[in-house]
């Protein structure tokens, strides 16, 4: 029977946030404080925005700007990618590699709840590590059908074996 663990079990509580007028500056200050990588950004309780230590780096430092006299709200990463609280941390993992985040607003009715980050998820689940890593191994129903990489065969099933995509039978035969 597979184990499923919802996001809520996974997510940080607590979660750092900032208005869209706040200063970059302030923003990094806090960040620093509390040592995270990301400050999410709201109206009310509604996240519309994200700022990252990647964000400080290319579009604040990289550019010359001053943290001082920048808002958040110019620079923070939007559209939000966000995930329900009742969603399985598999889905959670999914979708940070499908977009390529490692850090991921919850949101219950439209208000923020929580984040849940890439070092949450395989802190529960070790076995998505892979999922992280390698944004092309996604959901089995997301793919139709692919190409066996040892023989050549169309399939619908793949298992990696020494760093290959093979079909059953070559899995069977490379000792897999």
């Amino acid at each position: 029977m597979k184990r499923t663990v919802p996001v809520k079990d996974a997510m940080t509580r607590k979660v750092l946030t900032a208005g869209p007028n706040t200063t970059v500056a302030r923003a990094a200050k806090l960040m620093a404080d509390r040592g995270v990588g990301s400050i999410i950004i709201v109206k009310g309780k509604k996240p519309i925005g994200i700022l990252t230590e990647r964000d400080l780096l290319m579009k604040v430092v990289s550019t010359d700007l001053k943290p001082s006299k920048i808002r958040v709200g110019k620079i923070m990463s939007k559209p939000v990618v966000s995930i329900r609280p009742d969603a399985d941390i598999t889905e959670a993992a999914r979708l940070m590699a499908k977009s390529r985040i490692r850090r991921l607003p919850v949101v219950e009715r439209g208000d923020l709840v929580g984040v849940i980050t890439t070092s949450d998820i395989t802190a529960i689940s070790p076995e998505l590590m892979e999922v992280l890593s390698r944004p092309e191994v996604l959901a089995k129903d997301e793919i139709e059908e692919s190409v066996c990489e040892a023989c050549g065969e169309v399939t619908t099933n793949l298992y990696e074996v020494n760093g290959m995509w093979v079909c059953e039978n070559c899995r069977d035969t490379m000792g897999g």
